[in-house]
């Protein structure tokens, strides 16, 4: 299985694991899953930490994304159809960097490992969630 985690999760791996629950970290370090992440949580990551939002606990977005590099984590680019289309995505969320993962993983085929509750709006578009087992039952 392919999954992209949420910037939640991707700021959580490496600065903060012991806020990732036990089954995220069962599905991330599985053999079975390919971890990446979107070059929108770079962005979204540098433009809150430049406005004061986001405090990386000691790191900078640099120091985070070198141990990002030297991990298993791979990057998913953004590819032009999927800019290019991202108009067609109903606004069901107002955040737009969770927004153009989700268009990544609906045209990608990738499910979205996500701590937002409201990305579940994006399912009947095509939306694939990763989920604990008793979750998908």
């Amino acid at each position: 299985m392919k999954i992209l985690v949420d910037t939640h999760y991707l700021i959580w791996s490496f600065s903060n694991p012991e806020k990732l629950p036990g089954w995220v970290v069962e599905l991330l370090v599985s053999d079975e899953v390919e971890v990446f992440y979107s070059q929108a949580s770079l962005w979204e990551i540098s433009i809150k930490f430049n406005s004061g939002k986001l405090i990386l606990d000691g790191m900078t977005p640099e120091e985070l994304y070198e141990e990002l590099e030297l991990s298993h984590f791979q990057c998913l680019p953004f590819l032009n159809e999927d800019l290019i289309s991202f108009y067609r995505l109903p606004i069901e969320h107002r955040d737009p960097f969770d927004r153009i993962m989700i268009w990544q993983c609906i045209g990608q085929d990738i499910h979205f490992l996500t701590i937002d509750g409201e990305t579940v709006n994006y399912e009947k578009y095509g939306l694939k969630i990763a989920r604990t087992k008793s979750d998908k039952e």
